[in-house]
């Protein structure tokens, strides 16, 4: 899983030495991604800054709730306890038991942020696709795919699938079973 800000230990599966680190959420991400981010980010990376924008899957759901960040706003409601005001889909969080607000908050950051940001790298790797190549020269489009499977799985599923892991891999087998 992430990181926890501070210090602590992380024991790798099958090993049995324990690396110890520090980690500031400020300064030590590299990468600057969140799953806030993913949501935040959208107007830019999916429907106004890209090659092949808007991409079609994100312009529905942004059609649908008439917000861009729509996955951050419903996370943000559910956290604080209030409603949101979409121009469908509303949800009043008020009116939800913490456990209810707790599954939306779950629910709300892997089905709608992380599972568009899926979306949204498959898109990325398709517009980096050089069709004309040979031999190569398709390293952003491979890049690309990579993330999209990486945000999927998550980092807990460990190397034969079989981890409790948090993000839409796991959920799916969840939902298989019931």
């Amino acid at each position: 899983g992430c990181l926890a800000d501070g210090s602590g230990k992380i024991t790798i599966s099958g090993q049995e030495v324990e690396y110890t680190y520090t980690y500031d959420v400020d300064s030590d991400n590299k990468n600057a991604r969140t799953i806030q981010g993913f949501s935040t980010g959208a107007q830019s990376k999916m429907f106004d800054d890209c090659p092949g924008c808007p991409y079609k899957d994100f312009e529905e759901f942004y059609n649908y709730y008439g917000e861009f960040d729509y996955a951050n706003q419903w996370v943000t409601a559910a956290l604080s306890g209030e409603s949101t005001s979409f121009t469908n889909g509303n949800a009043d969080f008020r009116t939800y038991s913490t456990a209810g607000r707790r599954e939306a908050v779950k629910k709300g950051t892997a089905y709608m942020s992380v599972w568009m940001y899926v979306i949204r790298e498959l898109e990325d790797a398709i517009d980096d696709c050089n069709v004309e190549c040979t031999f190569d020269c398709n390293e952003d489009a491979v890049h690309a795919w990579d993330e999209a499977v990486a945000f999927y799985t998550g980092s807990e599923e460990g190397s034969d699938g079989s981890g409790d892991g948090a993000l839409l891999y796991s959920l799916a087998d969840k939902r298989c079973q019931n």
